[in-house]
């Protein structure tokens, strides 16, 4: 009873005791909590804000909204392909970037923090200094920040001119280097690193930026009256870059060929009466990715497949107005050799041996180019014959005629393609096919669409070709009016959505598509002898 009095004249009082209790008690818990969540936190801040450690800098720099980016191939291949922490990294110098506009912030930075900092510069055209190296040391690390510098496309980053000490390599600032515009993502160690590690490595390997000759350029342009042409470079450009970084995504190293390469070097630009556009690839590399990628490209479209994979295989890609050429090159000994097709001949060009490509600007995009193009230059044209153009009665120097394709490899040697990508069976891709086909004409339809792993039944042989095939079988040297004459004659040969980029016949522009084509065929004899197929740039 005593206690039951007790409780009603206090029970307001017990209520708030109660009360206060339970609000204590509350209290604690959420404090517990989270201090149990900021363990990790606090335990991270403790273990590396060490002033021996990368880490140190890093978030010195991540304080004042400098953003580093990770381009170190050796650290990114650490964590990201062997998945290995950061802290375990054993290196006393590691590479870090950031882009040009971000310089000035980060001198202005540096100068308030206590740390020993050099610089490497460049000195411009315009007698202008820029700094293209940052070396922050602390203790006994040092954070190398290399500047990139934006173009169109991709990132130039200078060669250092700092002294370094001899047990230093420097991955990037060692030469002058191109990498192409990369996305990037936040590591827990504040900072920045390539979204796609892997990819960014596999550009590393052909970063070597090599440049044009600017003092030939010119020379071309006063002695030679030489000057490009706006409206080509209206056709060519865009599809160019679209092709050059399709084969890069699909990691498939390749490099600007024959006239293309030619323009590039001697006139830092494109020839202005060249008539297609010509890239090299290594036929180790191929695979059908690539024609996958190519077909119904939007872009860039294969219209024709030619050769086998072991064989001079060839794709000639169209925008609809312009030709583009992918040669796969093959290693012989200690050469290489790309296939040209005439009729059904088979000529072989050779090339210097070569495994690595490098990079180079072409109207402020990155395109692969060989690491040694003079070498190169001179392999395809003779030596130092490239320097002067327009050169008369030129031969090919490095052009050979190899042998026939037999019955069986020529129905697979040739695949015509629509724009959206299916295999052609029209009258026009017939009528282009059957002229090289050891078949009368109305045999086949029946075996041009053949896949390898198909039966096919072969027709009656066609005897005018067989005496044809047995005398042009003799090696013969394919003289410039040779080599013009067969381009054209292929050119009048290829599928109509394939137009040059200027017409010059203007009653052709007139007549019936129907008349074009037969026209065009007309001019072409069955008895025509196998000559060399390309374009003389000079």
């Amino acid at each position: 009873m005593k206690l039951s009095r007790l409780f009603h004249r206090n029970k307001s009082l017990i209520f708030l005791l109660v009360f206060i209790y339970f609000l204590f008690w509350l209290t604690l818990s959420t404090i517990k909590q989270i201090n149990d969540l900021n363990k990790p936190h606090v335990s991270h801040q403790l273990k590396f804000r060490s002033n021996g450690t990368f880490y140190f800098v890093i978030n010195q720099l991540f304080q004042l909204q400098i953003n580093l980016v990770l381009i170190d191939p050796y650290v990114l291949q650490y964590l990201f392909i062997h998945r290995l922490s950061f802290d375990n990294v054993d290196r006393q110098f590691i590479t870090f970037a950031i882009i040009d506009q971000s310089l000035q912030t980060l001198m202005q930075s540096l100068n308030d923090m206590k740390f020993s900092i050099k610089t490497s510069k460049t000195v411009l055209p315009n007698q202008k200094k820029v700094i293209d190296h940052i070396f922050i040391e602390h203790e006994h690390i040092t954070v190398h920040i290399t500047v990139l510098h934006k173009y169109n496309s991709y990132y130039r980053i200078h060669k250092n001119y700092r002294s370094l000490s001899e047990d230093i390599q420097l991955p990037f600032g060692d030469k002058l280097r191109a990498v192409d515009y990369f996305e990037t993502e936040l590591h827990e160690y504040l900072f920045y690193y390539p979204r796609n590690v892997s990819h960014f490595l596999w550009l590393y390997n052909s970063s070597e930026f090599i440049r044009c000759d600017r003092k030939l350029a010119e020379r071309m342009k006063k002695q030679y009256h030489i000057h490009e042409s706006v409206s080509q470079l209206s056709l060519v450009l865009k599809p160019m870059v679209s092709i050059g970084q399709g084969l890069d995504q699909l990691q498939k190293h390749y490099w600007i060929a024959g006239g293309t390469l030619l323009g590039w070097y001697r006139h830092c630009g494109l020839i202005p009466y060249t008539g297609d556009v010509d890239f090299g690839l290594f036929e180790e590399e191929y695979d059908e990715s690539i024609r996958h990628h190519f077909l119904g490209n939007p872009v860039t479209h294969i219209w024709a497949a030619l050769g086998l994979v072991n064989d001079s295989l060839e794709f000639r890609l169209s925008s609809g107005r312009y030709v583009f050429d992918l040669f796969w090159t093959y290693r012989e000994d200690n050469t290489r050799w790309y296939g040209y097709q005439a009729q059904r001949s088979k000529y072989r060009r050779s090339l210097p041996l070569f495994s690595k490509v490098c990079s180079g600007d072409l109207y402020g995009y990155r395109f692969s180019v060989p690491c040694l193009p003079i070498e190169y230059l001179d392999h395809e044209y003779g030596k130092d014959n490239w320097l002067v153009p327009l050169q008369k009665d030129y031969k090919w120097v490095n052009m050979k005629y190899h042998s026939m394709w037999n019955d069986i490899s020529w129905m697979y040697a040739v695949r015509l393609y629509s724009p959206e990508g299916h295999l052609r069976s029209d009258e026009l891709a017939i009528s282009w096919v059957a002229k090289r086909f050891n078949y009368t004409y109305s045999s086949v339809p029946s075996f041009l669409n053949a896949l390898p792993n198909e039966d096919v039944t072969l027709p009656p042989l066609k005897s005018e070709f067989i005496q044809n095939k047995t005398r042009i079988q003799t090696p013969r040297p394919a003289t410039k009016k040779q080599v013009e004459e067969a381009e054209e004659e292929e050119e009048n040969e290829k599928p109509e959505e394939q137009e040059a980029p200027e017409i010059n016949e203007k009653e052709d522009e007139e007549k019936p598509e129907e008349t074009l084509v037969q026209e065009k065929e007309d001019k072409k004899t069955e008895e025509a002898e196998a000559e060399a197929e390309g374009i003389a740039e000079e």
